[in-house]
């Protein structure tokens, strides 16, 4: 079997892959009522139309079975946080949700999924007067983090990056995505949030407003994708993607694998919480209910115990998943994105704020949800600087080439990560 060397395969797969950002346990206590059997009170809001909207964390990118709505490629899950709601409430679903998509999809584009075996319809057509509830998770692939995800693989958890193979010399990627110049960091991801993303999120919101006018609208916030400073085992979360036999480049793969520095996943938490805090502000300024999952889920990150993550890390298998350029090689469908338990924590949360608006109706609508404060970006001199527990997971992220590196740099990533699957395997032999 011809190999491409396994980090290789983690660049170009883990863009595909993330096409789509503690008091959870008491959260989580509290369970939904059964699929079905909706509360019959007056103020219930069983038998109320709801229209889903948003990328693949709504969508249940990873989870099985999926179907093909609203487009083959959307991989929209039947157990995605969306059906999980109607069911526990006892709603009228259209969910519209497609992994990969951007603001734009929900507005006025409809989206070439990202299989290229389907196009999905503008998700806001499905919204009008009649529409009593809607739910989106949208901002991440705006900002771009499946190419934030592939430019910050590491050989350990110091560095240097991937992309040191080919020469570039960068021990992590907050490097590259804000560096010092003439003593003053240059932070490009915030960049585009502010300038692109911010203006984005709130034009999408108001629209979803205007063709929804007597909906109760709900956005929901990505989960903590990273740890902050204080959730980050003293070991740090870094663990490879290569194989752990005697060939790196070849099965067992570690399953939740997080090739990412200490520096970075402290950088990458920063980047989180300002989008968080941004998805926040547009929610409420035009009248949303924002819902915000950060907060509950600091101690449920990728980086998390086994058992205790709601996120997955990154695995290979020589079945199915994600193709790579090795036709015998695939990535876990679902990397980087909500597990089973993260997807539960997630409708629940969903179900609970849509009960609350409905209690006492007629009676005045409750307050929406505060917007979190924003977390500055973590200094990173304070992160753990030794190795990680290999069995680990840790970074999730959604996202197109919105920051794009272009086509060359992809290919330069792809060769720098060869050259260092292949340098591992020669020391092994």
């Amino acid at each position: 079997m011809k190999r491409f060397g396994g980090l290789a395969i983690v660049t170009g797969a883990v863009a595909a892959s993330l096409l789509l950002g503690g008091g959870a346990a008491s959260a989580l206590a509290a369970p939904a009522p059964a699929a079905g059997a909706p509360a019959e009170a007056a103020d219930s809001p069983a038998g109320k139309s709801y229209v889903a909207l948003g990328d693949s964390y709504s969508a249940g990118f990873g989870l099985t079975p999926f179907s093909d709505e609203p487009a083959s490629g959307c991989y929209q899950a039947d157990q995605n946080y969306p059906h999980l709601v109607a069911e526990s409430l006892g709603l009228v679903l259209d969910d519209r949700t497609c992994s990969g998509a951007v603001t734009a999809n929900i507005r006025d584009t409809p989206q070439v999924t990202i299989t290229g075996a389907g196009t999905a319809p503008v998700q806001s057509d499905a919204l009008g007067p009649d529409t009593d509830i809607v739910t989106v998770t949208i901002g991440g692939n705006d900002l771009g983090f499946s190419t934030v995800a592939q430019t910050c693989v590491a050989e350990s958890a110091t560095g240097p990056l991937a992309l040191n193979a080919i020469g570039l010399g960068l021990k992590n990627c907050k490097q590259y995505y804000a560096p010092v110049v003439d003593g003053i960091e240059i932070d490009h991801l915030k960049y585009v949030l502010d300038n692109t993303v911010t203006p984005a999120l709130d034009e999408t919101f108001a629209l979803i407003q205007a063709k929804a006018p007597n909906a109760k609208v709900f956005v929901i916030g990505y989960p903590a994708i990273t740890p902050d400073v204080a959730n980050t085992p003293a070991a740090g979360c870094y663990s490879s993607p290569l194989g752990t036999g005697t060939d790196p480049l070849a099965p067992p793969f570690p399953q939740n694998s997080f090739p990412f520095t200490d520096v970075d996943t402290l950088y990458l938490h920063g980047t989180e919480a300002r989008l968080d805090t941004a998805i926040g502000q547009a929610a409420t300024a035009n009248g949303a209910t924002y819902i915000p999952t950060i907060p509950l889920t600091q101690t449920h990150t990728a980086c998390a115990a086994d058992g205790e993550a709601f996120i997955n890390g990154i695995g290979f298998n020589d079945t199915s998943g994600t193709p790579t350029p090795d036709p015998d090689l695939f990535v876990t469908l679902g990397a980087l994105h909500p597990n089973a338990s993260g997807v539960a924590f997630l409708a629940e949360q969903v179900s609970q704020s849509i009960s609350a608006a409905y209690e006492g109706e007629g009676e005045g609508d409750p307050e929406p949800t505060a917007t979190p404060t924003a977390v500055p970006s973590p200094d990173p001199t304070t992160a753990p600087a030794a190795a990680g527990d290999p069995n680990r997971p840790g970074l999730a992220a959604t996202g197109t080439d919105a920051v794009a590196l272009g086509l060359s740099a992809a290919a330069m990533l792809v060769a720098g990560l060869t050259a260092v699957g292949w340098r591992r395997r020669r020391a092994r032999s």
